[in-house]
């Protein structure tokens, strides 16, 4: 699908996806939970991660940053029959980000979707594993150079077709970060898109090449 139609169809669909697992967070473990629990959130991050996977129908999902599981479940509630690996650095202790990760897998089995989760830090790592995948998901390190480095990864592990969703594109450092790594990869002219009425903004690249 070209990234044209993919952002038409994601843009005209996600408010009304009326995907919504605010009920399964926890108020003592989910970073910023009450903000969490607003409408606002519902629709530009869960509605929309849903309507991405939806739209995009990836086979192979790739999630770098795996946090509480919100993205995944909205992922694989789309596209059931999808493979979604992800991989974590369990860096953030304040927030008991193992717990969170493992209840995460847990969540992930129980509803039978096939799935696998790696404990790693994606800033070492040279490539990421068990690819190619349609859809990767970055939302690991948000400074500039972290940024621009799962990008690069995210780009090399794509399939062909395949699409980056960047998250939290409203930070300038991961903005930077994901224009960085692109203008490194694919000089001139990238097919990207940006959702900044989504949670927090949203970069969607592909890998296509505009004439």
């Amino acid at each position: 699908m070209r990234l044209s139609e993919a952002t038409g169809r994601i843009r005209a669909l996600y408010p009304w996806s009326g995907f919504d697992c605010r009920p399964l967070m926890l108020p003592d473990e989910e970073p910023n939970y009450a903000d969490k629990q607003s409408e606002a959130f519902a629709v530009g991050y869960m509605g929309f991660k849903y309507t991405v996977a939806r739209v995009l129908a990836p086979e192979r999902i790739c999630e770098i940053g795996v946090c509480t599981g919100v993205a995944a479940l909205a992922f694989l509630a789309a596209c059931p029959s999808a493979f979604y690996l992800g991989i974590d650095a369990l860096t953030e202790d304040r927030y008991r980000k193992t717990a969170m990760v493992e209840r995460t897998g847990r969540r992930l089995a129980e509803r039978g979707y096939h799935h696998l989760i790696r404990i790693g830090d994606s800033q070492a790592m040279d490539g990421l594993p068990d690819g190619p995948f349609d859809l990767i998901h970055v939302d690991g390190d948000h400074s500039r150079a972290g940024a621009a480095h799962d990008v690069r990864l995210a780009w090399e592990a794509l399939a062909p077709g395949g699409f980056i969703l960047v998250d939290d594109a409203r930070d300038s450092a991961v903005a930077a970060g994901t224009f960085d790594a692109l203008d490194g990869l694919h000089p001139g002219d990238t097919a990207f898109a940006y959702f900044e009425d989504t949670w927090r903004g949203n970069l969607l690249v592909s890998k296509e090449r505009l004439l």
